[in-house]
């Protein structure tokens, strides 16, 4: 059989695109069959809209600040203060 432009099946871009992979209700837990937006790991309706999540470096979206070095660094030093500040009241009270 010849093969023609009407027997060939239409190939478009989103076809080898890279798949959302969000888990749906729809499906029944299955991956999400929409294309990923380009850049991000989901699809636009899973989160992967622009302007969604929060921004690269972002200070606010921190989970655990009080892990972080500085934070550290500052509860030492706060610390070392009241025992300083304690040490110097003891020697008063006697």
């Amino acid at each position: 059989m010849k093969t023609t432009s009407c027997t060939e099946p239409i190939r478009y871009a989103f076809d080898s695109a890279p798949r959302c992979g969000a888990k749906t209700k729809r499906n029944n837990g299955s991956p999400c069959r929409s294309p990923a937006v380009r850049g991000k790991r989901r699809c636009r309706m899973h989160g992967g809209a622009k302007g969604s999540g929060a921004q690269r470096g972002n200070r606010n979206a921190l989970k655990h600040s009080h892990t972080i070095c500085e934070y550290r660094f500052f509860r030492k030093k706060v610390r070392n203060e009241l025992k300083e500040a304690k040490i110097f009241m003891d020697l008063f009270d006697e």
